[in-house]
């Protein structure tokens, strides 16, 4: 079977039942009549966007809703805090396991502000070129989760 079988499976399971590790999809992929190492499952897990949310693997597409009219994007919804660091950091926090797609996704902006992004599990340092960009990127992103309704 070929690796967009075994990535539409993968999908599947995650979206299915809860996911705790990457062998538990290897042991499913086998039992579904798939080849698959932890190799072979780490590197598609990469290229679908499933990310380990809460101790299990989630399908990305489940954890915000994809962008609509009057919604700024998907980071939107993992955003939890937002926090200024001297003059030129941002330390931005996520939803854990959620940094890499959000941080994916500020740089997909190529805001000319921001001179790059780090990303952890649930925690983004945000470079910036000066504190007056500090400040236009912190207007630019997302209300933090936590936030709203205040």
């Amino acid at each position: 079977m070929d690796k967009t079988a075994r990535q539409h499976a993968i999908l599947r399971l995650v979206k299915r039942r809860p996911m705790r590790n990457q062998a538990q999809l290897v042991r499913e992929l086998h039992s579904a009549g798939f080849e698959a190492t932890q190799a072979s499952v780490s590197r598609d897990v990469r290229e679908l966007g499933v990310l380990k949310v809460n101790g299990r693997y989630v399908a990305s597409d489940r954890l915000a809703p994809q962008v609509r009219p009057g919604r700024r994007d998907p980071a939107d919804e993992l955003i939890t805090a937002v926090n200024p660091i001297g003059a030129n950091l941002i330390v931005v926090r996520v939803e854990v396991g959620a940094a890499s797609r959000v941080a994916v996704e500020l740089d997909r902006r190529r805001d000319p502000d921001i001179a790059g992004t780090i990303a952890g599990d649930d925690t983004i340092f945000l470079a910036v070129r000066s504190r007056a960009a500090q400040g236009r990127v912190i207007e630019r992103l997302p209300r933090p989760r936590a936030a709203r309704g205040a």
